[in-house]
This record gives C-alpha cells, sequence and structure tokens, in this order.
C-alpha cells in the first residue's frame, strides 16, 4: 500500500510540473462529462423518469383508445383522449380486482388560479382531486395529513400544500397548518404539505395545491363558468383525468378487457343508445413516465441532441487519449531508466494507469459541477418549470467510458516500452524516438474524425440557428414587442350583467397609469396554443371549404380598440369603439383571409352567426407563431359577456414588465384578492410556441462551438508534439538545404491533407444529420447550401488556425543547434 501511495505522489508532482498538460487535460474531460450528463439529465426527466410515490412503475394514465376524444353529443376540456366524465369514474372505481386504485385530478383553470394567504394576493396552479389521490398514489408527506374518501364525499373545504409553496409562502412554519388559504375568494384549511420532491402527477405542470372534488359555482372544474356547465351535474362533461394503480398481476391490455363493457356503458348512458361504430372507443393505460407535455414535444429533439452531444464527448475523450499518449510517449526515456535502475514492468504500468485515472477523477468532478449549471441552463431554455437535477446513472456510465479510453491509451506507450527494451531506449534521444509510420496514420486517422465530427456538428448548429432566425423574424402581423399581456379572475361570482360594468371599470382605473397608451380586452390570448374554431353561419347559410363540408372558422372575442392596442392595421370599416355595447345591434370583424375566401365581392355589411361584418383587419397570427393565415371571426365581449378570466392587452411606451407594480396596486384597490395571472410581454408569448426549435438550437449552437474548441486544442496539441517528434528531423533536412518556406510548406501541407480527409468523412455524416433534423427546421431546406458552406469554411479554417502556428515554428528551427542536441 506505501508503494501504491508513492506511485500517487509521483503522478501528482509529475501533473503539477505540467500544469498546461494536465488543464487542458482536465477541461477537456470535463466539458464532455458536463454537457453529456446535462443532455441526458433532461432527457430522463422529460421521458424516463417515475413519480417520486410508491411502486410507481404501477401507475398508468388512463385515455381513449380508437374513438378519438369523448362521445358524440358530448362536451370535452381541449384535452379529450385523457379526460371522462364522472359517471365513468364513479362506475371504474369500484373495480378492486383491476384497480388497486382510481384517482382524479382535475385542474381548476387552465393555468393558474387566483389565491390569497394572508394579506398577499397571488396565483397559483392548483388541482381538485378524489379522496383517494394521497393515498392511492403513495404520496410521502412532510407535514400534516392528505386527503379522504370522506372529504370527496363532503366537499370538505380542506387544502393540501406542495413543500415548494410551503416554501415560498409560508418560509416552512409549522403553524402554517390549520391556516387559511383563499381559492377564489372561497376559504379552505390547510390540513398538509407533501414531500419535497412531489409536485403532482405531471411534474411538467407542476401543482402548489390540491382540493377535494367539489360543487361549488366558484371552484368549478377547468375554471369553467358554472352556467356552461358543473362538474357534478354535467354528466355529458367530459373533464375528469384519470390514473389508475393497476393491481398486481394485472396487464394494461388486461385491465383494458375486464372493464371494457362497464365503461362502454357508464360512457354512452348519457347519450342514450350509441352504435360501437359510430364511436369504437375502448380504454389504454399508458405508463406515468417523464413529463406528459413536453415528451411529446421534446422526445425526437432531446434524443437527436443526445446523439450530437456523444460526438462531443468522443472527441473529449479523443483528445484526453492523444494527449496521453503524447505526454506518456515523451516520457518513455524516463520509464527506460526507471526499468534500468530495478523498477518493474507492473509499477511503470501502474504509474500510467494512475497518471489516466487522475487526470479522469478530476475531470469527472468539474464535470459535474459543469453539468449542474448545464442542467438548470437547459431547463431555463427549455422553459421547463419541473425541477431537473443532473442523472447520476449517466455521470457513471460517461465516466465509465471515459476512463476505459484513457485507460486503454495508458497501455500504448506501455506496450511500446517493453518492444523496445530500456538499453535502446537509453541510446536513443526523447528527440528522434520517432513513431512508426501505422501509429502516425491512426493518428492522422483520429484527427480526421474529430475534424468531420466539428464539421456535422457545425452544420446542425447552422441548421437549428437559421432556424431560429426565421422564426425570430416571422411578420406577425402585429406589434408585439411592446406589448403586455396578463389574466384577470375575480375571486367571486360576476354574472354577465354586472361583468360589463365592472371590467370597463376596471380598465378606466388602469389606463390612468403612467405609460400606457390603450388597453383592450381578449377572451383567448394570441399565441396561447388555444383556438376557438367550428362552423358559421354565412348571410342565412352554412359556410362550407373547398371540398363543400363544413368550414372550420377560427373566432375570438374582443373589446375596445382591440386592434388599435395590437398594431393590427384595418383594411375596411372600423373596429369596435363605444357604440358597441350590450344594448346594441350584434357586429363583427373579420380578417382579410375570412373575405377573400368566403366573400371577395366585399365583405362589409354581411350577416356572420347573427352578426353584422362592420370590418375587416390584416391577417395576424392567433394560436401560435408558424400557424399559416386562417380565416377568423371576431365578435364583441360586449354580446358574448366578459365573466370568468378574461386577458388584457396593454400598449406601452415603457418596457411592458416594469408597468407591473403599479397595475398589481391598481388591482388591490379594487379587489385584495386580484392579482395579475401569467404576465409577460406578447412577443414573449409567441416565443413559448417555438420553445422546442429554441432549445435545440441554442443547444446545437453551444455543442458546435465546444466541438470547435475541442477540435482546435486537440488538433493543435497534437501537431506541437509531432513536430517536437521531428524536430531532428526537421533540422537535418534544413542543413541538406531545405528552405523555411519548404518546411512551412511541408508541415502545413500534411495539416490541410488531414483536414480534406476530415471533411470527405464529415460530409456524408452530416448528411445523415441534417435528414433527421429536418422535422424540426422551419421555412428551411434540410440541405440548406449556406449552412453546409459556413460549415466547411468554419471548419477549414479552424484546421488551417490550429496548423499554422506549429508550421511557423517548424520553420524557424536552428539546424545545427538540433544536430548539436543529437
Amino acid at each position: 500500500m506505501s508503494i501504491l501511495f508513492q506511485d500517487l505522489r509521483y503522478t501528482l508532482r509529475q501533473l503539477a510540473k505540467s500544469p498546461g498538460f494536465a488543464l487542458t487535460a482536465v477541461l477537456t474531460l470535463a466539458l464532455g462529462i458536463g454537457a453529456n450528463t446535462a443532455v441526458f439529465s433532461v432527457l430522463n426527466a422529460l421521458l424516463l423518469k417515475m413519480l417520486p410515490v410508491r411502486d410507481a412503475q404501477q401507475l398508468y394514465t388512463m385515455r381513449v383508445l380508437r374513438g378519438g376524444t369523448q362521445p358524440p353529443n358530448t362536451a370535452g376540456t381541449g384535452n379529450g383522449p385523457t379526460s371522462f366524465s364522472l359517471p365513468v369514474f364513479q362506475a371504474l372505481r369500484g373495480q378492486s380486482r383491476v384497480f388497486t386504485d382510481l384517482i382524479a385530478h382535475i385542474p381548476l383553470s387552465l393555468g393558474q388560479v387566483p389565491i390569497r394567504y394572508g394579506n398577499t394576493p397571488a396565483t397559483a396552479p392548483g388541482e381538485e382531486v378524489s379522496g383517494n389521490f394521497f393515498a392511492g398514489l403513495g404520496v410521502p408527506m412532510a407535514a400534516g395529513v392528505g386527503l379522504t374518501n370522506a372529504d370527496e364525499q363532503d366537499h370538505t373545504a380542506k387544502a393540501v400544500i406542495s413543500y415548494g409553496f410551503w416554501t415560498k409562502a409560508y418560509s416552512r412554519d409549522p403553524a402554517a397548518i390549520g391556516q387559511t388559504l383563499y381559492v377564489r375568494g372561497v376559504p379552505l384549511t390547510i390540513v398538509g404539505v407533501t414531500a419535497p420532491d412531489f409536485v403532482g402527477v405531471d411534474p411538467g405542470a407542476p401543482d402548489d395545491f390540491w382540493i377535494p372534488l367539489q360543487n361549488r359555482a366558484e371552484l368549478n372544474a377547468w375554471g369553467y363558468a358554472a352556467d356552461e356547465g358543473m362538474l357534478y351535474s354535467f354528466p355529458k362533461w367530459w373533464a375528469v383525468p384519470l390514473v389508475a394503480r393497476l393491481a398486481p398481476g394485472v396487464s394494461p391490455e388486461q385491465a383494458s378487457q375486464a372493464v371494457q363493457g362497464i365503461f362502454w356503458h357508464a360512457a354512452t348512458a348519457p347519450q342514450g343508445r350509441l352504435d360501437f361504430k359510430q364511436w369504437p372507443a375502448s380504454l389504454g393505460f399508458t405508463p406515468i413516465r417523464g413529463l406528459a407535455d413536453y415528451a411529446r414535444s421534446y422526445r425526437e429533439p432531446v434524443e437527436l441532441m443526445m446523439a450530437l452531444v456523444g460526438l462531443v464527448l468522443l472527441i473529449a475523450c479523443t483528445n484526453v487519449a492523444l494527449l496521453i499518449l503524447a505526454r506518456s510517449a515523451a516520457r518513455q526515456r524516463e520509464f527506460a531508466i526507471r526499468m534500468a535502475t530495478g523498477a518493474s514492468a507492473m509499477r511503470i504500468l501502474r504509474q500510467l494507469v494512475l497518471d489516466s485515472l487522475a487526470i479522469v477523477l478530476a475531470g469527472t468532478c468539474l464535470g459535474w459541477l459543469l453539468a449542474i449549471a448545464a442542467t438548470r441552463m437547459l431547463a431555463h431554455w427549455a422553459r421547463i418549470e419541473a425541477d431537473l437535477s443532473p442523472d447520476h446513472h449517466v455521470l457513471w456510465f460517461t465516466l465509465a467510458i471515459g476512463s476505459l479510453v484513457t485507460i486503454a491509451f495508458s497501455f500504448t506507450p506501455f506496450s511500446q516500452i517493453l518492444h523496445v527494451g530500456p538499453d535502446q531506449a537509453l541510446r536513443s534521444s526523447s528527440q528522434m524516438a520517432g513513431t512508426s509510420r501505422s501509429h502516425r496514420r491512426m493518428g492522422n486517422l483520429v484527427i480526421a474524425l474529430q475534424i468531420a465530427m466539428c464539421f456535422t456538428l457545425l452544420v446542425a448548429a447552422g441548421l437549428t440557428v437559421r432556424t431560429l432566425l426565421n422564426y425570430e423574424h416571422l411578420d406577425l402581423g402585429m406589434q408585439a414587442d411592446q406589448l403586455l399581456v396578463f389574466d384577470l379572475e375575480p375571486q367571486g361570482l360576476i354574472g354577465r350583467a354586472q361583468s360589463w360594468s365592472y371590467y370597463n371599470s376596471l380598465i378606466a382605473r388602469l389606463r390612468t397609469l403612467p405609460g400606457i397608451e390603450s388597453i383592450s380586452p381578449v377572451v383567448w390570448r394570441p399565441g396561447s396554443g388555444w383556438l376557438k374554431s367550428g362552423g358559421v353561419n354565412l348571410d342565412g347559410t352554412t359556410a362550407l371549404d373547398k371540398a363543400g363540408r363544413h368550414a372550420e372558422i377560427s373566432s375570438n372575442f374582443i373589446g375596445v380598440d382591440f386592434f388599435r392596442t395590437l398594431g393590427v392595421p384595418v383594411l375596411q370599416g372600423r373596429e369596435f369603439n363605444s357604440t358597441d355595447t350590450p344594448s346594441s345591434k350584434q357586429t363583427a370583424i373579420v380578417n382579410q383571409t375570412f373575405a377573400a375566401r368566403y366573400l371577395p365581392n366585399g365583405a362589409l355589411g354581411h350577416i356572420v352567426d347573427n352578426a353584422e361584418i362592420v370590418g375587416v383587419v390584416r391577417d395576424s397570427k392567433y394560436k401560435f407563431a408558424a400557424e399559416s393565415d386562417r380565416p377568423t371571426v371576431y365578435h364583441s365581449v360586449a354580446k358574448s359577456g366578459m365573466e370568468g378570466q378574461i386577458t388584457l392587452e396593454v400598449r406601452t411606451s415603457l418596457p411592458p414588465l416594469s408597468l407591473l407594480p403599479g397595475i398589481r396596486s391598481v388591482l388591490h384597490e379594487i379587489d385584495p384578492n386580484l392579482a395579475p395571472e401569467r404576465p409577460m410581454t406578447q412577443a414573449a408569448q409567441f416565443e413559448q410556441s417555438y420553445t422546442t426549435p429554441m432549445l435545440f438550437a441554442r443547444l446545437a449552437m453551444a455543442f458546435g462551438v465546444l466541438a470547435v474548441v475541442l477540435v482546435a486544442t486537440g488538433l493543435y496539441g497534437t501537431l506541437t508534439y509531432r513536430l517536437q517528434r521531428r524536430r531532428n528531423e526537421i533540422g537535418v533536412r534544413m542543413a541538406l538545404g531545405a528552405m523555411r518556406q519548404d518546411v512551412l510548406q511541408m508541415i502545413f501541407g500534411e495539416s490541410m491533407r488531414i483536414a480534406v480527409v476530415g471533411l470527405g468523412i464529415g460530409l456524408p455524416l452530416s448528411l445523415v444529420v441534417a435528414h433527421l433534423l429536418r422535422s424540426q427546421l422551419y421555412q428551411l431546406n434540410a440541405f440548406d447550401a449556406t449552412s453546409f458552406a459556413a460549415s466547411f469554411t468554419i471548419t477549414l479554417l479552424l484546421s488551417m488556425g490550429a496548423a499554422l502556428l506549429p508550421a511557423y515554428r517548424a520553420a524557424r528551427i536552428n539546424p545545427m543547434a538540433t544536430i548539436r542536441n543529437e
């Protein structure tokens, strides 16, 4: 053991004597390990990670298969395949031979709901759940207790809060248990706090609190107005997401077959007799893994990113291996002396392995720190609210790969020592101990492969960055930069008759704030991904599309000066103004696509859904940034009503988010429970619709830059080492008449030949990657010539730059000095 410690101390002293080598090797390995750990951590959280509850592998999300969504003539929530009616839930929950537990969890809003704790108004996401939610899932509690079946049956005014909300709102005060939490003005008593890791069934949409299933109008499911249907009084409303814990030994297929008849009867009874051919639905069970919403949108790009970041790790490992090989080869004379003075071959091998392991361990520790920062950055770029932490499984895997590569390369100089022998090594100077032709060819191939991978990563970066630029330069049809958008939902019931005067008074108060130029309400927030569409009646007949089917027309409900606030030009007629009130005749505004498609001879004066068209406006984006222009009808909120949640668009001359303190102050004066929900700029709202391409572009760009740095350092280090080994050869050439430019041309030419081979290998590889990326590109060909040309140029300049300095040093060698050294 003492000998091992001696070898370890010797390793550390040798590394301290070569700080440049040690720092380069450790940083190179750390970058590769950190990038891989961060990306795989995101992949694991998005697609693979299970809930932090008891026996999470037995939990499944229930969904409708082969039926599309809910049965015909029923109402849905927009989450059709995963929403069920209350009668279906009540019929299935008693099937104890199939389900250990069947759990309902229903959002209280499409986003967040207004709450108040103490005197602090805020907004937070929450759900109403069945009484077995915490016990059935197996959720550990940090404080207090969960809910019970009795709480569900009695619709008790209780709440369980998350650990994160307990920390944020109550600073983890144990006295929070028993305090009152107001949700939409309804007082609820806090009875428990969940364990730190649990934030709900979908960690991608974390919840702050949970309450028992309710029959109060203020706490209606999904935030819907009570007159649109209540959960317990509207059996045709498919609004209940379900999680099933299957009984031991029951597979998803067996569960589906066992309850199919019960499901069909409960699903169709409220509609009367329903033909199976009309709605051929069956139950399906999807394992709960990762983040539900993100898994669908991020699966392909993150898997592609794993492949690309794997190239970065490969470049890093080969760089470190080449560095260790070069350093160990340069120490052959040292090892020969040690063997000649009695050191055994195994001790020399142990020394080489310790050198490699010291670098790998240092690189891993630094890589872990980089992974923590990179994972947080990825979550921020992807706008993922869930807690993402570096995954230790991939850390150990990456560490194992790096260790195997570096240790394997430790055996190469060891085999050379044994092959050459101490006596031969001692007779030759280190400068003349040249490498064999096969070793040089192998080194050339490794460098060429690095250049090929660098070229491929740069192509991926170029394509995705150009795609991101296409998104950012999209014409939204409005001036979105100086727009602040937020939602409002008064805590308390405001009927349709009162809502008009309530919101008009509120908007009038907000208009008095400095910097606000105009304000207008809208029901469906532009760029939010939500869309209201359906058929319309045009001049007394149903509008049809080109195929003769009922046309799908988008619609929205807006207030006075909406288009002036958004900066959307009015092409004909007028927009809604103060004359459009609940008592005036119904009016509507259409966009230019609607007018051109259905009323090419003029739209003004025509009747759409009993409303007279009074204006035509320019097309603007509605659901998301990249959508094509769609025919849209705008109705006045004066007629549709403004009860419940509504969105306000605010045009300002100041930085939009700087208005929030003043807005909060005004809202607090009007109603202490009122707070702006999801405040952001309208431009940021549209950015959320292309978050995936944005993440992909930033990652690809980061990996491209990382590859450039790694390849440049690796190429420069390798060429410098080779030059050191060939100093005497070059000195002899110059002594025999070779000119400096000849030496420069020889060294530089060798490097460029390697670069050309690398680019030749990288071209087909980059074509394959570009083909795989095609689904992530927007308004860009996968084989975009500009991206390929720019990547080719950067890679070529990189190779030239890395080769130029070593070639210049070779040309300045003093031939007489090198000959005297030999």
